[in-house]
């Protein structure tokens, strides 16, 4: 495991005190796991809503043990959720000794030592909230793109909230401008922005193959880093029992050689790897009930069959 730039400052935490904080974290992911178990068990409705999509796309890749298992976790990346502004203050050099594992981080160094910018290209997988707080913890700085309306809150101690320091919220179309020039401004000034790729919102869009069926994943973000001359580099996290592992890709911009000719082949390249992953970890997922390009063709193009599980 590579660790990022807060290595070499690492502070010195007594054996007694990275022994409690690991009991705290052990004990915040258990509750993550028993808020799965029983709410799989009591929220049936819920419960078929997830397993009917899933086997929309996923059918016959599973039986149904497999099934419940992936259900299983995908509320407990729902129970992850609950904790996680818990959990975010106190992560530190301890923290990414303890739980998270990390690939790829050299193309993220390599792109920031040449001056450029870089969008971290995400998804709605494991635990986003966790997976870009822990590369904070490791000490890089970035910002988040988030929907919605900004609102003015302290970051408390002992509970996580999106800041508006560090957040670009994008739900106000009436401020369009000021959040596109922040934008611009954190890339051009060699910084990171993380973006969820698969979100169904977007004015600008293009449709590709995904699942075998033509989605329409959006491209703001994409037209933004163009403009900044930015890297756009896949990140991956994936959330297991408390474990966390970040996965970043090689550039996929390459170098905008092609201007904007280039869009839909990063947003097909972006797609095939997301794709690729949901494959390998379906149980991963929690886009599949979220605002995402995913759910959202369930939503127009039919209803998914109602899960078995």
């Amino acid at each position: 495991m590579r660790l990022g730039s807060s290595a070499s400052s690492e502070r010195f935490y007594p054996d007694h005190e990275v022994d409690l904080k690991g009991l705290f974290f052990k004990l915040a992911f258990l509750y993550a796991r028993i808020y799965g178990f029983f709410s799989y068990h009591r929220k049936k409705e819920r419960r078929e809503e997830i397993a009917g999509k899933l086997d929309f796309f996923l059918s016959g890749q599973w039986n149904p043990g497999q099934r419940q298992k992936v259900v299983q976790h995908i509320f407990e990346l729902r129970g992850a959720r609950k904790i996680q502004r818990y959990v975010i203050p106190w992560m530190d050099a301890g923290f990414i000794r303890k739980f998270v594992e990390v690939d790829g981080l050299e193309y993220v160094d390599r792109v920031l030592q040449s001056g450029k910018g870089i969008v971290l290209m995400t998804a709605h997988f494991g635990n986003p909230h966790m997976g870009f707080n822990a590369l904070r913890a490791m000490g890089y700085d970035l910002a988040v793109i988030k929907g919605g309306l900004p609102r003015e809150f302290k970051r408390r101690r002992f509970r996580y909230v999106d800041v508006i320091q560090n957040t670009i919220f994008v739900g106000d179309p009436s401020h369009a401008q000021q959040y596109k020039e922040r934008i611009l401004e954190t890339l051009r000034s060699g910084n990171i922005i993380t973006h969820y790729g698969d979100a169904k919102e977007g004015r600008l869009k293009e449709k590709v193959t995904f699942f075998g069926k033509e989605m329409a994943f959006p491209t703001g973000m994409i037209h933004l880093a163009h403009q900044s001359h930015a890297a756009v580099i896949p990140f991956i996290h994936l959330y297991r029992r408390g474990k966390i592992s970040l996965i970043f890709k090689e550039p996929i911009d390459r170098g905008w050689k092609n201007g904007e000719e280039e869009y839909r082949r990063i947003v097909s390249e972006f797609a095939k790897t997301l794709e690729t992953y949901i494959l390998r970890y379906p149980e991963q997922y929690m886009g599949i009930y979220g605002p995402t390009v995913l759910a959202e063709y369930v939503r127009v193009h039919g209803k998914a069959q109602p899960g078995k599980a």
